[in-house]
Order: structure tokens, then sequence, then C-alpha cells
């Protein structure tokens, strides 16, 4: 019985190790785990505010210390006024502490792509998309 239990406690720990080894894989830009919400277009970077939740009617994201990641983005085929929004999940990966792997669904299925990020600081995140002709390795 004494076995059964020490195995458990063990198992729950290893767990819960795994639950933030992604975020812990970016270094300094670690702080990037959260709700961000979109503030700007600055030419091709999109700055975000922190947030405390997701804003139902407007671009943002929550990037989970797990890997997981949930995207308020448009939710219809057509993307003029009114723009209706939905929450898509999906995964991210580390591909370097500023560089992330983004695989998400939307209306119309899964798309993959990559988050470079350009600054980030407690309350602000400037980050640029990479798409499939974009994408970088580890640069």
């Amino acid at each position: 019985m004494k076995k059964i239990g020490i195995l458990l406690i063990l198992g729950l720990l290893f767990s819960c190790a795994d639950e933030f080894m992604e975020a812990d894989s970016l270094g300094e830009n670690k702080g990037i785990v959260g709700t961000w919400v979109q503030k700007a277009y600055q030419e091709d970077v999109l700055v975000l505010d922190r947030a405390t939740a997701i804003d139902p009617s407007r671009y943002g994201f929550t990037i989970n210390g797990d890997g997981t990641f949930i995207e308020n983005k448009n939710a219809d085929w057509c993307a003029t006024a009114p723009i209706s929004y939905g929450s898509f999940d999906g995964t991210w990966t580390a591909v370097s502490d500023s560089l992330l792997d983004i695989t998400v669904g939307y209306w119309g299925g899964t798309i993959t792509y990559q988050i470079r990020i350009v600054s980030l600081d407690q309350e602000s995140l400037a980050i640029r998309y990479l798409y499939a002709n974009d994408r970088l390795e580890s640069r």
C-alpha cells in the first residue's frame, strides 16, 4: 500500500512539472504566458495589451504554460464589418526563446504559423506573424 502511495505522489509531481516545461523554454520571454488583446498595428507588428480575460469582440489570445493556446478571432469566412468573433483551441511550442510555433483551429479548419516576439514587458507585447513562406527555424 505504501508503494502505491509513493508512486501516486511521484506521478503527480512529474505531471505538474510537464505542465510548465513549455513556458520554461522561453527563458526571459516566459512572461508571454497569459492573455493578450489587440491594441494596434505598427507596420507589420501587432501590439497587444495584457488582459485578465479575452474580449469577445476583439482579436486576442491566451498562451498557457502547459502548451495550450486559445485564439479569439474572426469566426466566419467573411472578414468585413461587422466581424463575428469566436474562440479556437490550439497548441504552441517554443522553437527558441523568441519564436513560437502555433497550431490552432479557425473557421475553415486548422492553421499553423509562427509568432516572433519583437518586444515584451509586463503590460505590452509586440509580435510579428510568420506564415508558410516567411517561417523561420530558430533564428
